[in-house]
């Protein structure tokens, strides 16, 4: 069992300073006004209302995917990515990072999105799914897959499969994209 749990914290610690040394590109508001299109203000409402509600850690999935439902984004994906950026803590980047959050949402994307959906309180857990599922909504309109969608999250933009490295070969292998993607295309 200890061996487990260092392999569990040598594998967070790895992730956490991974993940930190993105870059995230910010779309521009005319690349942005086309994600409007995908959130109405019902969806825009209803989030709203969702999230004046205390968030408990045993209701974070029903939120994730209550969210996920709002926007159109797979649920399921989401909860792959929140156990491969944090394993569903809301914890802080540990490695010098500004990632926070269930989802490894970085500062300047949050506050980016955070003012472009109008959402108030703060840095709460509520606010850092809204915006991390946002921008994977985002990131899935203008690149097309939810594997080029996962793949810009982490790293600011896609980039063929060829030019990955090693560690990013194994933080995209741990999702079968072939279930959010069609493939036939």
């Amino acid at each position: 069992m200890h061996s487990k749990s260092a392999y569990l914290f040598y594998l967070l610690a790895i992730t956490s300073l991974f993940s930190s040394s993105f870059i995230t590109i910010l779309p521009s508001k005319n690349t942005t006004e086309n994600i409007s299109m995908h959130v109405t203000e019902k969806n825009d409402a209803t989030i709203r209302d969702t999230f004046r509600q205390k968030t408990k850690p045993k209701d974070v999935f029903q939120l994730a995917d209550s969210i996920c439902q709002s926007v159109d984004v797979p649920y399921p994906l989401i909860y792959e990515i929140g156990q491969n950026e944090s394993n569903w803590s809301y914890i802080q980047n540990k490695s010098g990072g500004t990632d926070f959050g269930d989802l490894q949402v970085i500062d300047k994307t949050f506050w980016y999105w955070y003012e472009k959906l109008n959402l108030t309180d703060g840095k709460t857990r509520k606010n850092y799914l809204v915006v991390g599922i946002h921008y994977l909504k985002y990131l899935h309109v203008k690149y097309g897959s939810w594997e080029k969608a996962r793949f810009a999250y982490g790293r600011g933009h896609w980039r063929s499969p060829d030019t990955w490295t090693s560690l990013e070969k194994k933080f995209m292998s741990k999702i079968d994209f072939s279930k959010y993607d069609d493939t036939n295309n």
